[in-house]
């Protein structure tokens, strides 16, 4: 007879811990080590000015064009409808520094810088470009003066107000050019669109020297009246964009007395 109560005996192998070679540990350590070098990168970045971080967008954007500083310059036309970037302008001319970042050129330098600056009123700013021997843009004359007028809007001060701080901070002279559409003066005050146009630079160079004591060595004005359009006058929209105020800074070393006219650089749009 057998017996059945024989004990059997099951032994169950317990493998040990990964010991010396084991790597889980190793893998977590390595994620939380990425996590806090992206934290840290994330927060560097937040640190930075406007102007290096688009510097370094460029750079990924196309890192050979921007090494060998062909790179389009981050700037351009702004469409003021909705107070963003619509054209990058690629534009080259100035002196070349090869001491900076992606061997941009001074003029495109400076540029950045004053686009920055006028970061808190980009929807009032627009037409911003870079051209061999100056940098322009322009400011709507409906955001400065009422309609057949040439006294400032009282919404117009904060905007003057940024342009003449960031104006002051930069080593230039400054041209304010006036611009009207062809529509007939209707005020006794002006005979005409020159007068109209030439008073409204007139304010504004007076703006910057009493209110923000600018150099007046340093500023001309112009008013070219309706002969400087830059869209077509037969319609309202192509009338609004003709009121404008040009403001061209030219670099100071630069010889004035060979700088091409502002001025030639509106034409009557082609029929």
């Amino acid at each position: 007879m057998s017996d059945d109560s024989t004990p059997i005996i099951i032994k169950k192998i317990k493998k040990g811990g990964h010991g010396h070679h084991g790597g889980a540990w190793k893998v977590a350590y390595a994620d939380f080590v990425t996590a806090m070098m992206a934290f840290f990168m994330v927060m560097w970045i937040v640190g930075m000015s406007q102007q290096d971080k688009e510097t370094i967008q460029r750079y990924f954007n196309d890192p050979l064009k921007f090494m060998d500083g062909s790179a389009e310059l981050n700037m351009g036309f702004f469409d003021s409808a909705q107070g963003q970037q619509a054209v990058n302008a690629n534009k080259s001319g100035g002196v070349t520094d090869s001491s900076k970042a992606g061997g941009l050129t001074r003029l495109h330098l400076l540029a950045q810088e004053v686009e920055a600056g006028f970061t808190p009123i980009k929807n009032e700013i627009y037409n911003l470009k870079v051209y061999p021997d100056r940098i322009q843009f322009a400011i709507s004359a409906h955001s400065l003066f009422s309609p057949g007028g040439a006294l400032l809007k009282r919404s117009a001060e904060p905007i003057l107000n940024r342009v003449a701080e960031v104006l002051k901070g930069l080593n230039a002279y400054f041209m304010i050019e006036a611009h009207t559409d062809d529509l007939r003066v209707d005020s006794p005050d002006y005979p005409s669109n020159w007068e109209l146009s030439a008073a409204r630079a007139s304010t504004v160079v007076r703006y910057f020297i009493e209110g923000h004591y600018i150099d007046p060595t340093r500023l001309t004005l112009m008013g070219a009246g309706q002969y400087r359009p830059i869209a077509d006058n037969a319609t309202p929209e192509g009338r609004a964009k003709n009121r404008r105020i040009d403001i061209y800074i030219v670099p100071n070393g630069t010889d004035r007395t060979a700088l091409r006219s502002p001025a030639s650089e509106g034409r009557p749009p082609s029929k």
